[in-house]
């Protein structure tokens, strides 16, 4: 950990959440993961060692704890301090939802994209009648084929291995995909503009785009970024 040396509390506050990947594991915490393996599915380049020394420094600092789980696998949550984070966690998404340019092709990864999809479903919406859905995202690294369940108990994805036939085909770019989750484009706009195709039953597609939804930044308004003359 870095030390600024500083008595001030905004500095000793970014020596522990400033390492890298430390707002992430904690995003990953308030999002709900307490088992090192789904924390480590919303991280998918953080190496498993690198997680371990994270969870301990938040743990050390009074940030996280854990309990036991089954087979004494631990469970992590957040602490009352942990859990003081939220809103500051939070706003720093919507800060960079406002403010920030849209993700550069190569900061996508189909993994975490579908994941974050299917983890922040409308379960509102989720049909009754079991839906299933072939995402072919075609100029993604591979595996860029993934098979996604939907029910009314949930979502689930993975990569597509099976030759069943899917309820409803997407296929389109990670571009195409990334920009309606995080609201820059609507699922119109997309189709029109033929980065994301549709097909399957019209009742499906239509329960599909319903429940996919999109992210809790996307309804953040783009801030006008251009300078005022001078």
């Amino acid at each position: 950990m870095y030390h600024y040396e500083q008595h001030c509390p905004i500095a000793r506050t970014a020596e522990l959440l400033t390492e890298p990947w430390t707002l992430l594991v904690l995003r990953e915490l308030m999002r709900g993961s307490e088992r090192r393996v789904d924390i480590a599915k919303g991280l998918p380049k953080m190496s498993q060692a690198l997680l371990g020394a994270r969870l301990r420094t938040l743990e050390s600092s009074g940030v996280v704890t854990h309990l036991p789980g089954d087979r004494g696998e631990k469970r992590y949550r957040l602490t009352a301090a942990g859990l003081e984070l939220r809103p500051l966690v939070e706003q720093l998404g919507r800060w960079g939802q406002r403010w920030l340019d849209r993700p550069r092709i190569g900061d996508l990864n189909a993994e975490l994209l579908v994941y974050d999809i299917c983890r922040e479903i409308n379960e509102k919406r989720l049909p009754d009648t079991p839906l299933t859905v072939d995402v072919n995202l075609t100029d993604a690294p591979p595996p860029r084929r993934w098979w996604i369940e939907l029910s009314n108990t949930g979502a689930t994805a993975y990569p597509r291995t099976r030759d069943t036939d899917a309820t409803v085909q997407l296929a389109g770019t990670i571009g195409g995909l990334a920009a309606v989750w995080l609201g820059h484009q609507t699922w119109l706009q997309a189709v029109r503009e033929r980065t994301l195709v549709l097909s399957g039953n019209r009742a499906a597609v239509r329960s599909l785009v319903g429940c996919l939804g999109a992210s809790r930044y996307a309804a953040v308004p783009r801030a006008d970024t251009e300078r005022e003359p001078t």
